[in-house]
């Protein structure tokens, strides 16, 4: 019986594997090795070849300073650890990046900008994270660049979950944190720096209270760590380019008692400098602008940004994707969900699109097969407008209430707790209106097909939903609905009656 898919607890006195540099010359030969399924946190252990993952075990010594106690994540690029820096009694996250990630200095030029530029304190201001320090490490599977950084909690995501979508204050968090996600990526382009995958996933939450905690009482929040052991597909033995077993990270909600609401900017992998943008970049579709989506159609920028700006406000603030229906999050149901708000795909989008779908099985039958028309398709809605009194109203072909609007105003249900052997109780509500009108109008300037009408971050940064200017006193979201202006006049009015009736009565006194 395979053990792959069996986990066990790698304690740390179990194993102290010492880091070794390995002089020898990098083995050509690819290693396949049995896959994780079902456990899709773990990374892809086929990356342990030439190129790849550099091979770690819990209780490795890093740059002969940084204790291995855990994994905090993986992803394509590289595998996140968190580490003990034994010299200065720390917790620090260090990223080890793969081989062929590790030759692209583009990362480490913008990060070299920065650091120029602007003091630690100044970046931490503007919610940029980059790492406190930089090494390198030589292992089997060739040199790779190690970032050493602040520890920081879950994802952006994982905090909105957390948050109670139907109380008032959850408007107030979320505006909140879009405020600080802006003022970040304003930061950057001031700056001539694209992130170019500008997510959810990219922004975490600040932590605090960390370096109070020694390896046990840590181990006590996150859990031990566990681990599944690695085998190859061919029973030979494991070389030293892949370890004995793959680290399962912790549930991202084991730093929810230590998360405060302050950001940080994460992952500048595919980032970039204005004047010399690549091709395309690695941001999914559900985040990617036209441009990005469909390579060749256009030059990459700030443009490409702000439609991902747009996309992940829209998140923070609902908790649910932009793009993303029923159907799932792929190209077609993705472009559908994109037509849905902003009427058909420009022809030369389009034209590339159609080459994109004849290149995925099963794809064909989308009503999207000529690609010279673009009003013939049955599942795409007319173009919708601004409601009357937005900058776009004086367009005829406007209609009053936009598919934005309609999107953000619509009644929402929640469950409360569900209590074993009670009926869940239902919470009916909708967001206030003036919150609606408002996100809906910055949407609208930053949604747009022709990346030149994207209004860009200084005009984000002043717009009433993120500035909180001309937004009003931000109101109670209940399921009994807002309250009206009408109310609000009456109180106002019955407040100035008694205070001028009491100014009289003070005067006869004297008198």
């Amino acid at each position: 019986m395979s053990t792959v898919s069996q986990t066990t607890t790698c304690l740390l006195e179990a194993k102290k594997l010492p880091y070794v540099t390995l002089d020898t010359g990098l083995s050509d030969e690819v290693i396949k090795y049995q896959p994780f399924d079902g456990m899709p946190n773990l990374e892809d252990v086929q990356m342990y070849n030439k190129g790849g993952y550099h091979p770690v075990h819990i209780g490795d010594i890093l740059d002969g300073r940084f204790e291995v106690v855990h994994k905090l994540g993986s992803g394509s690029f590289g595998i996140v650890w968190l580490c003990r820096d034994i010299n200065l009694k720390r917790w620090r996250a260090v990223k080890i990046k793969t081989a062929d990630q590790s030759s692209n200095g583009t990362e480490e030029k913008i990060f070299d900008y920065l650091r120029e530029q602007y003091a630690p304190e100044e970046l931490e201001e503007k919610h940029i994270s980059i790492p406190l320090e930089q090494f390198w490490l030589k292992g089997p599977n060739g040199h790779h660049s190690c970032f050493v950084m602040p520890v920081l909690g879950w994802s952006i995501s994982n905090w909105r979950l957390s948050q109670k979508d139907y109380e008032s204050q959850t408007n107030v968090n979320a505006r909140n944190v879009c405020r600080q996600i802006t003022e970040s990526m304003h930061f950057l382009h001031r700056n001539g720096i694209c992130h170019g995958d500008f997510k959810p996933g990219n922004i975490l939450m600040k932590i605090e209270g960390i370096d109070d905690l020694d390896v046990d009482q840590l181990l006590e929040i996150m859990g031990e760590p566990e681990c599944a052991y690695v085998e190859t597909i061919s029973g030979q033995p494991l070389t030293p380019s892949a370890p004995e077993y793959c680290v399962i990270p912790p549930d991202e909600f084991w730093c929810e008692k230590l998360t405060t609401n302050s950001i940080a900017i994460v992952d500048f992998g595919e980032s970039f400098f204005v004047q010399d943008p690549p091709r395309s970049t690695g941001i999914p579709n559900l985040y990617a602008a036209p441009e990005v989506m469909f390579q060749g159609t256009g030059i990459l920028g700030f443009h490409s940004d702000l439609w991902a700006l747009a996309c992940t406000l829209y998140e923070v603030r609902t908790g649910s994707p932009l793009f993303k229906d029923f159907y799932g999050s792929d190209l077609s149901n993705t472009v559908r969900q994109i037509e849905s708000y902003l009427g058909p795909l420009p022809q030369k989008y389009r034209t590339t699109y159609v080459e994109m779908l004849r290149g995925i099985p099963g794809a064909s039958g989308l009503g999207i097969s000529n690609p010279t028309s673009q009003s013939d398709n049955p599942t795409t809605p007319s173009k919708r407008g601004s409601r009357p009194g937005t900058p776009d109203s004086n367009k005829s072909t406007k209609s009053n209430t936009d598919t934005f609007e309609a999107t953000l105003g619509r009644e929402r249900k929640r469950y409360k707790r569900i209590i074993p052997g009670q009926q869940p109780e239902p919470i009916k509500y909708r967001y206030p209106k003036e919150d609606v009108l408002g996100l809906a109008d910055l949407l609208r300037k930053l949604i747009k097909y022709d990346p030149a009408e994207r209004i860009n971050t200084e005009a984000v940064m002043s717009h009433p939903w993120i500035s909180g200017n001309g937004m009003g006193t931000t109101r109670k979201c209940t399921r009994n609905g807002n309250i009206s202006a009408r109310k609000i006049m009456m109180v106002s009015s019955a407040v100035v009656v008694s205070f001028v009736g009491v100014l009289v009565l003070v005067r006869r006194l004297r008198d």
